[in-house]
């Protein structure tokens, strides 16, 4: 299934996934210009293994061929392999770089890709072949967010066919929406990609190098993201996508499918009618870590904005006692700015708080 978007937060612009995200397009144009065609620019700049291993030049240019392993990172072999890449890096990378920073990012991102191209050099030895692409970098944020936010929901859109694996799941066919976990979604293209990398190993098969590339920077991202992690911005139990009422199974509760009327489409209605009829709990204000640093260091405006925030993610989950946990605090943060400021605080019941991103 092809994923549309995610629930985890990124409480900062993401610069640096965007900037890669620009050098890869502008590489790309520039394959395309390249003096000689596109095809000269993957023997000229992409990883070749022997060359690497030989100690050569690239060509015409008296630069070592080891720096091809950088220059390749940035390469893609055709307009769909650059999309792809682009795209996963855009839905994960933003919230890797917060976790992290945006210095902290740019070394893990370069260390994923670093350690996947020597993998593939030591493996495919005797390969003349160029290898190029940032799927071992993006492998490694991949692996990184499935580590930090497994139970974040990823939107995806897919197509379920008759009779299908698919189809005898969900009772749905034709073009379906699903919501599901990073845990199994991320999570089992990691699993495959060591399965099959250990396989080919184990057989002496080295050919297909960008298997061993994915595996290398998954393991790469997994190893680096809890060094490089910032202190405090690891997602607590308190966080809407580290709690258990997003854990869905494989598939969540939401989507269409082509298939006509099937009970289990109207699964999620009916809970959130019975959760509409049933009385509304009163829940008291929720614990959050970040709000309470910023609190103490007075910044009342940026822990209202991250409250905002949290409060966005729990009503898209529909999450009644995060929702009704992060409305208290908030409005306790708008009664503390407003002493300060000597005027009423706003009100934040359902619908009507000020400058919210939702409908």
């Amino acid at each position: 299934m092809i994923p549309l978007r995610d629930n985890a937060p990124c409480e900062s612009e993401p610069v640096v996934t965007y900037s890669i995200m620009f050098l890869c397009g502008l590489v790309f144009v520039g394959q395309l210009v390249y003096p000689g065609g596109f095809e000269a620019s993957l023997q000229t700049w992409g990883e070749i293994p022997t060359r690497i291993l030989a100690g050569e030049n690239i060509p015409g240019t008296g630069l070592p061929a080891w720096l091809s392993m950088f220059s390749s990172m940035y390469m893609h072999a055709h307009l769909p392999h650059l999309l792809a890449n682009l795209w996963a890096l855009w839905l994960f990378g933003d919230n890797i770089e917060w976790l992290m920073g945006r210095l902290r990012f740019a070394l893990f991102y370069l260390a994923c890709g670093l350690l996947s191209s020597v993998v593939t050099v030591l493996l495919g030895f005797q390969g003349e072949e160029p290898g190029i692409g940032a799927s071992g970098a993006i492998a490694g944020v991949m692996a990184a967010y499935l580590l930090i936010y497994p139970r974040a929901r990823i939107t995806s859109i897919g197509w379920f066919g008759p009779f299908s694996a698919a189809h005898l799941v969900t009772g749905q066919w034709g073009v379906v929406m699903r919501n599901i976990s990073a845990f199994w979604y991320i999570g089992s293209w990691v699993f495959l990609e060591l399965l099959f990398s250990g396989i080919l190993a184990g057989s002496g098969v080295f050919q297909n190098l960008g298997t061993y590339a994915h595996a290398a920077g998954a393991i790469a991202g997994g190893l680096l993201v809890w060094p490089l992690m910032i202190p405090g911005r690891r997602p607590g139990p308190e966080h809407p996508v580290a709690s258990d009422e997003i854990s869905d199974p494989v598939f969540g509760d939401e989507g269409s499918g082509g298939s006509g009327e099937h009970y289990g489409r109207n699964l999620g209605q009916e809970l959130q009618r019975l959760r509409e009829e049933s009385p509304a709990a009163q829940y008291p204000p929720i614990l959050d870590a970040r709000v309470e640093d910023l609190r103490a260091s007075g910044d009342l405006r940026s822990a209202i904005q991250h409250c905002r925030d949290m409060l966005d993610i729990a009503m898209e989950q529909q999450n009644p006692r995060l929702e009704q946990g992060y409305r208290a605090l908030l409005a306790e943060l708008h009664a503390a700015q407003e002493q300060e400021r000597g005027g009423p605080a706003p009100d934040v019941r359902r619908g009507s708080f000020p400058g919210g991103r939702w409908h």
